[in-house]
């Protein structure tokens, strides 16, 4: 009995100094916005909220573990003007996220196409079949995706000052892809029909392809002079573009599985600038409230080498001394009462067992 309380009493004392010590971060990371006028924040679920215009909600949104609850950077158009986000900082870390704009396609709109074209392999060979001037064309309409406006639903840091976000999006791009090639294709023969009377309305692939033909016939002729044969070389031109839209519209119609593309923001940290995306979905199980589509997926991205945090142990709470000297004392009473016993069994002779 006596080993059984001093045992039971010992472990009361440990427990009581362990149960104020927990594994909790060093430091929170704080939030700070660059222009509150063009965030907007959902409260998650299916059945969540929008407050624009809150940075109170939004970092909260950035931080409480729910990652369909989210902050969309730049909300009034689906194609940025400026950059707009937020600074996290935590400790010695800090990184800027925010919204990507047209000036910035220009610097990974190449990046992003190869990484789309890897992913999406029917696509590669249509892209390689594309004259130069039609893979200009096409570069020239990616900031039209409205894809620079993203939904952030999660920002943490790693070790070393990693960074990972969850991008909310939708799980399948496809017709927003369709879309916006069928309104540059209206554009693109807009520009020109005018140099073809004959035709009345957007044409087919095929007829494209037989313009294409009797003019390359008429180009060839040794009697065509070289003024014309100058127009018919720009009309060849113009039209080789309208048949390489043709071509991608035609695959992406035809294209069976789902396309899935994250919006990308622009991330600096540690004197590094990256372009956060991907095309790898995750379904999120929920859909916004206000049309029950998007939100639909959930895309990881990290800095590369990302490593996540191991919990680090705060000892910053600790149990009050009167606690530990009143267990001290009980443990030092019990032991005083046995001795106590030993010698009142020693003085009487007795032999028992207390």
């Amino acid at each position: 009995m006596k080993n059984t309380v001093k045992k039971l009493l010992f472990g009361a004392s440990i427990a009581a100094g362990m149960s104020a010590i927990a594994a909790t971060p060093a430091h929170a990371v704080s939030f700070s916005f660059n222009n509150s006028n063009e965030i907007k924040t959902y409260t998650g679920g299916s059945n969540g909220t929008f407050i624009p215009n809150n940075t109170a909600a939004a970092a909260n949104a950035l931080s409480d573990g729910d990652v369909t609850s989210n902050v969309e950077l730049w909300y009034s158009t689906e194609n940025p003007t400026s950059n707009v986000g937020f600074t996290a900082s935590e400790g010695n870390y800090s990184a800027t996220v925010s919204s990507v704009t047209a000036a910035d396609w220009s610097v990974f709109g190449s990046q992003w196409l190869g990484d789309l074209l890897s992913t999406y392999t029917p696509f590669q060979s249509v892209w390689n079949g594309f004259s130069d001037n039609t893979k200009s064309l096409v570069t020239s309409y990616f900031p039209l995706l409205g894809m620079g406006d993203p939904n952030i639903g999660n920002f943490q840091f790693g070790q070393d000052g990693g960074v990972e976000l969850k991008l909310v999006g939708h799980l399948d791009v496809k017709t927003k892809l369709s879309t916006l090639v069928s309104t540059s294709l209206t554009e693109k023969w807009n520009e020109i029909k005018a140099q073809f009377p004959t035709v009345t309305s957007l044409p087919t692939l095929l007829q494209v392809n037989s313009l294409i033909s009797q003019l390359q016939t008429q180009l060839s002729l040794p009697i065509t002079p070289v003024a014309v044969k100058n127009q018919l070389s720009s009309k060849i031109a113009q039209l080789t573009k309208l048949k390489d839209l043709l071509s991608l519209q035609a695959t992406v119609n035809a294209y069976q599985g789902s396309i899935g593309a994250s919006e990308i923001a622009k991330v600096v940290t540690g004197d590094k600038t990256y372009y956060a995306y991907s095309f790898n979905p995750t379904a999120s199980g929920i859909t916004a409230s206000d049309d029950d589509v998007s939100y639909s997926a959930i895309y990881t991205w990290n800095t590369p080498g990302y490593k996540p945090k191991v919990p680090s142990i705060s000892y910053q709470s600790v149990p009050e001394p009167s606690l530990i000297l009143g267990l001290l004392g009980v443990t030092g009473m019990f032991a005083a009462q046995c001795k106590l016993k030993k010698v009142q069994v020693n003085f009487l002779g007795e032999s028992k067992n207390i």
